[in-house]
């Protein structure tokens, strides 16, 4: 979906007009996936050899404590079939851990390991490297600025 000039559509023939947002909403989804793709690499460099993209995103939602797969799944739009199947290969790898709540014996918990935790850790090392190249580029304020347009919520208005 190109956003350089107005194209009439093939099929139909309606107007596609250009288009801020949509430039935007592209750019940004490239830009995260540059940077998945950046954080990856480091942490494979550390040993992190079977992390995947979507595993990496995954782990990235979870709190460093108690984590419960029904929030998970509510906090990230998926089933709690997918967030099942998904902290079943993250244990594989030995990075996530589930056991009993205690107090809630009926309810699992989903815990980092000591080696999870390990992985987040240099991958938040990574991000203040990342940080640094980013000030270096943009500078302190317009990254500020950055940040605060990303924060925009069209549903407000």
């Amino acid at each position: 979906m190109s956003t350089k000039l107005t194209k009439i559509s093939p099929a139909a023939g309606y107007d596609l007009v250009d288009s801020h947002a949509l430039a935007l909403t592209q750019a940004t989804e490239k830009f995260r996936e540059r940077i998945l793709a950046w954080l990856l690499l480091r942490l494979r460099e550390d040993g992190f050899d079977g992390i995947k993209a979507s595993q990496l995103s995954f782990l990235g939602s979870l709190d460093c404590g108690v984590n419960f797969a029904a929030e998970l799944a509510r906090g990230l739009g998926i089933s709690r079939q997918a967030v099942h199947k998904t902290v079943r290969e993250l244990e594989g790898e030995g990075w996530l851990a589930t056991r009993p709540h205690e107090e809630l014996g009926n309810k699992r918990v989903i815990v980092f390991t000591q080696e999870g935790e390990r992985m987040m850790s240099c991958a938040r090392t990574h991000f203040l490297t990342l940080d640094t190249l980013l000030e270096q580029k943009f500078g302190d304020e317009r990254l500020a600025e950055f940040h605060d347009f990303l924060d925009f919520d069209p549903l407000a208005f």
